[in-house]
Order: structure tokens, then sequence, then C-alpha cells
């Protein structure tokens, strides 16, 4: 998977590998939406992980919004 933008292939890739594993069974009907959905998934995933954060910094123990 490219660390820039993932693509639809590698969306593809991980479906394919994934979806069995956890049980299930993405149709033709769904898979376009499916792929998209998993792509945007994967940009914002990086935004996240991609946030420098300090030696001290930790994650709030309980979400308030």
């Amino acid at each position: 998977m490219s660390a820039a933008e993932p693509t639809p292939e590698d969306a593809e890739r991980l479906i394919d590998a994934m979806a069995p594993l956890v049980g299930l069974e993405v149709t033709e009907t769904y898979r376009p939406g499916v792929v998209l959905n998993l792509q945007i998934a994967l940009r914002l995933a990086a935004l996240v992980a991609s946030a420098d954060l300090g030696d001290h910094d930790e994650p709030a123990p309980v979400f308030e919004a």
C-alpha cells in the first residue's frame, strides 16, 4: 500500500485479505462503496498517525464533546 495516497487497488487487496478473516462477504453490488470508504478511512488514519505528539502527551482517558 502506498504511504501517500491509498489506491483502489490497495483497498481491493485489503478487502480480499481481511473480509474472510472477519467473516464478511462483500458482494459486487457493495464492493465499489466499500473500496471508496476504505480509501477514505486509510487517508484519515494516516492523517491521525502523522500528528506529532510530545514526550508527555497522552490520549484523553474519556472523550468529551
